[in-house]
């Protein structure tokens, strides 16, 4: 749904009254970002757009790797790794996380530990027949080690079993390395490109 100008008031005012005083949005498509754009919003930054046809099930590779639940215990270790992975600017904290969770329908949440500690988690999502990455992190010192590629690998076989027929996943434009991995499971780019935006938001008046 492409939200219109009483939508964006409404959301400046109710953040506005919570004490923020900058408003970021969520990654917008070229129609949403011009009626952020009408509200003085201005962009940050700008995502690749990748989907995915799963029709074919050969493309879920399995790594025979074993993953596990991210419990609710775990979301302050994969908050800090999410910090080190994106910058203070553009990571997630804690609650954050739980929210991105529940964003859609069904989600499956997965980490991958080492020595008993969690190194790289993976927030996956479904509504309907499309699929969504919707976070993948992974410690900086624990890459090149096949942990994002094993989290790809197991919530595309997660969406493949609940019938998904596209999944959906965004990245920086300059994140090659990301860019590689998803190419390798068979993500193809999009045209449109996704936008950040960002403006101050006014004190709210008495």
């Amino acid at each position: 749904m492409v939200p219109d100008a009483g939508h964006v008031e409404r959301w400046l005012g109710d953040i506005a009254a919570r004490g923020a005083r900058t408003a970021r949005t969520n990654a917008l498509f070229p129609a949403a970002a011009e009626v952020f754009a009408d509200a003085g919003f201005s962009p940050v930054d700008t995502l690749a757009l990748l989907e995915l046809d799963l029709g074919d099930a050969a493309r879920t590779r399995r790594t025979g790797r074993a993953t596990r639940r991210l419990r609710s215990t775990d979301l302050v270790q994969a908050a800090e790794i999410d910090r080190r992975s994106f910058g203070d600017d553009w990571s997630n904290d804690s609650e954050s996380l739980a929210e991105i969770s529940r964003a859609t329908p069904q989600h499956r949440d997965r980490v991958v530990r080492e020595d008993g500690r969690v190194v790289a988690f993976a927030i996956s999502g479904r509504a309907g027949r499309t699929g969504y990455i919707q976070r993948l992190a992974v410690d900086p010192a624990s890459r090149r080690r096949g942990h994002a590629r094993t989290l790809v690998d197991d919530a595309l076989a997660w969406l493949s079993r609940r019938s998904v027929s596209t999944v959906l996943v965004n990245t920086a434009i300059d994140n090659e390395a990301a860019l590689a991995l998803y190419r390798a499971f068979g993500f193809r780019r999009l045209d449109d490109p996704l936008v950040l935006m960002e403006r101050a938001v006014p004190a709210p008046t008495s």
